[in-house]
């Protein structure tokens, strides 16, 4: 990845998940009726802090993708101990809910999960039309496992409870962030073309 590419998906990461956040939020609010977000000024470092976030979850798939790969050289082995953590993760997340809330709320809750799986599930297989087969699974993983942890501050607040929107405004803007970052790496990995100059 070139320095180019680097300030680029620095960059537009930061605008895809500030700019997203912003109309979300306006959205939310208009819908329920009642400031849910702050002001302007707020509701834009809530949408930067979001995508900071992303953009350090990505770097660490990529550092563990790196290593998971040097460690499990077989690719079936690896996609399996993708999957199995995809599952436990995405179980986690249940559980956390299923013990944190009960009743309607519960079930409420648990549509953050469907959300985070249907969205992992359509972008890994963008990716893999993208790219190759391959792709799908340790897209799946990432798309899965990273915008899980990376919620989870939203999600087991210590502070207490916080409003189901609130969550669904932060996971949907990680999701935004990670499947563009996840849709274009091969691009920005991709080494450049060498120009062929004939006499």
């Amino acid at each position: 990845m070139t320095l180019k590419k680097l300030f680029y998906w620095f960059w537009s990461t930061l605008a895809l998940g500030g700019v997203t956040a912003l109309v979300l939020a306006f959205v939310l609010e208009i819908l329920v009726g009642q400031k849910m977000f702050g002001d302007i000024t707020q509701q834009l470092l809530l949408s930067l802090t979001l995508a900071a976030v992303a953009e350090l979850g990505f770097f660490a798939y990529l550092v563990f993708n790196f290593l998971a790969k040097g460690l499990i050289r077989n690719k079936l082995g690896y996609d399996v101990t993708m999957l199995v953590l995809t599952v436990i993760i995405l179980g986690n997340l249940v559980y956390l809910n299923a013990v944190k809330f009960s009743g309607e709320s519960f079930w409420l809750h648990l549509l953050i999960p469907f959300i985070i799986l249907l969205t992992a599930l359509i972008v890994a297989k963008l990716k893999e039309k993208s790219t190759n087969v391959s792709a799908y699974i340790p897209t799946l993983f990432f798309m899965v496992a990273a915008t899980i942890l990376e919620a989870i501050p939203s999600i087991n607040s210590k502070a207490g409870e916080i409003p189901l929107l609130i969550i669904f405004h932060s996971v949907v803007v990680l999701l935004v962030c990670n499947a563009w970052q996840i849709l274009q790496l091969h691009r920005w990995i991709k080494p450049p073309a060498k120009i062929s100059q004939t006499k």
